[in-house]
């Protein structure tokens, strides 16, 4: 589905929250029928009739900009939606708007309206299409790509995060070794949301599996790992990267009366090895006994 016939849905929706949920009139619905026909020469003659005598009937002033649309009238169909706007601030409709002045050449017209819909706090931002064919004329233009990247910076903060990407040296394929050089396990390492979070799939010598989702949460100031394998017994750190390192702590756990605490490790050896060495105490944090020291070797493409 194109933004201009989702806008169309949109602002049927939005037309008959204005109205108490009533139904469409007899006019409209027969004009919406021409519409999903495809007869849009009929159809905008059908909606002109209905804004005549209904101009603050917003849904026919979008569909009317949509059929002028359709039929490559660009200024009627612009005149249409700016109508649609005064009624409904609608932000797919400003987008449109831009779409169109895009078309006919008007190109500070164009950058305009992409820039009231990029402001509109009601816009659903991923919805805009910088690489839509309509805005070609203005999307190497500075201002539509400085608008560009405001939108990728909202939709897609983590990919704009120092801190986020500091446990990126961790993505990947690995082969996991113990000190003696023993095969452990295998690793596989994944970037998720948009780069809000590293998801680990672990898989041991003996075929059991476990996952972790790691992630840093940026009003804590603390990366966080929660760990499940699939035996149970989930695990959970939050920590901090220092010195080329994440370092995490173990929330306590206490068995028989015994306060465990723990500590996690990631070093960023080099660009295809990464160590995870993992320590627990039992008095305190006096004396750290090693739990497992791993080396992950970057499997070969």
């Amino acid at each position: 589905m194109s933004l201009r016939n989702f806008t169309i849905l949109f602002c049927l929706f939005v037309g008959s929250v204005v109205n108490s949920f009533a139904q469409p009139s007899p006019a409209m619905q027969a004009a919406n029928e021409l519409m999903k026909q495809q007869k849009f020469t009929e159809a905008a003659a059908a909606y002109e009739a209905i804004v005549k005598t209904e101009p603050k009937n917003a849904p026919a002033w979008s569909q009317l900009g949509t059929a002028r649309y359709s039929l490559k009238q660009y200024q009627p169909a612009a005149d249409a939606w700016v109508k649609n706007v005064a009624i409904t601030d609608n932000g797919f409709t400003k987008y449109n708007l831009a779409c169109a002045y895009s078309l006919m050449g008007d190109k500070a017209k164009a950058i305009e309206w992409l820039t009231k819909t990029v402001s509109d706090p009601k816009m659903v931002l991923p919805a805009v299409n910088f690489k839509d064919p309509d805005l070609a004329a203005i999307k190497d233009d500075p201002a539509v790509v400085a608008l560009h990247e405001k939108v990728e910076r909202t939709i897609h903060p983590c990919l704009f995060s120092d801190e986020a990407k500091q446990f990126n040296f961790w993505v990947g394929e690995w082969e996991v070794f113990n000190p003696q050089g023993r095969h452990d396990g295998s690793s596989a390492v994944q970037s998720i949301a948009s780069g809000c979070g590293i998801l680990e799939n672990w898989t041991d010598q003996f075929g059991g599996t476990g996952k972790s989702i790691n992630f840093y949460d940026a009003a804590a100031g603390k990366w966080f790992q929660y760990w499940i394998g699939q035996a149970g017994g989930p695990l959970r750190f939050s920590g901090v990267y220092k010195d080329g390192a994440i370092r995490y702590e173990g929330e306590p756990s206490t068995t028989n009366g015994q306060k465990t605490l723990t500590r996690l490790t990631f070093f960023n050896i080099d660009a295809n090895t990464v160590r995870q060495f993992a320590e627990s105490s039992s008095d305190g944090g006096k004396t750290w006994t090693t739990s497992y020291d791993y080396k992950y070797v970057r499997r070969a493409k």
